[in-house]
């Protein structure tokens, strides 16, 4: 059975929930993990990776794909630079662009951009929010921009494919096709999707993962 595990973004999980469901409808073993900053969980991405890494190595698990979503990208990537346990690595609207690596600018593209018609309400998030709090939520965006994804994926032992939402408030396509380019990866784009994307796709997402599997 192929084995999937998905990092989601910072601090949100609820959104992933119906493509990690639709993905072990369709036969998939897919584990969705709790996000970085929860409590039980590291706010500090290259640890939140490291563990990751660990913790397959110790149960000696083989991973087919690892999915990271927004900030989860980094902490996946991290994971893959660890360990030869994963086979792909699929990062899904990756942070942060370096056009926004800054506190100003990653706030401004959160909470500014247009992230299209089909990205899940702010309201909707507010409960995954909750389990970690405003410090921790905080202490994982600061981690996010001093974790550059051009200096941790030259280390990832996997396989690269990058899929960037047309919508995506937090990173630009140019900066995904030179992240893939520069590491051997493949990239994919999602016209009308949002930041957030598989969030109201879970049959592309599906699709996806038994292409890449």
């Amino acid at each position: 059975m192929t084995r999937v595990v998905v990092v989601p973004g910072l601090a949100v999980r609820a959104y992933a929930k119906p493509s990690a469901l639709a993905g072990r409808r369709a036969g998939l073993d897919v584990s969705l993990l709790r996000p970085p900053a929860w409590h039980g969980a590291p706010a500090d991405l290259a640890d939140y990776g490291a563990r990751l890494a660990e913790q397959l190595e110790g149960r000696d698990e083989q991973v087919d794909v690892l999915v990271g979503l927004s900030v989860g990208t980094q902490a996946a990537a991290v994971a893959a630079s660890r360990t030869d346990r994963v086979r792909r690595l699929l990062l899904v609207s990756p942070t942060v662009d370096p056009r926004s690596r800054s506190v100003p600018g990653l706030l401004g593209r959160w909470f500014g951009g247009d992230d299209g018609d089909d990205a899940p309400p702010p309201i909707t998030q507010v409960g995954d929010w909750a389990h970690a709090g405003v410090r921790r939520i905080a202490a994982g965006l600061l981690s996010a921009l001093r974790l550059p994804l051009e200096e941790v994926l030259p280390r990832a032992r996997a396989e690269l494919v990058i899929v960037h939402a047309e919508h995506d408030s937090l990173g630009t396509r140019d900066w995904a096709a030179e992240l893939a380019r520069d590491n051997g990866g493949r990239l994919i784009d999602r016209p009308g999707a949002p930041h957030s994307w598989p969030v109201d796709d879970p049959a592309g997402f599906v699709d996806l993962l038994r292409d890449l599997a």
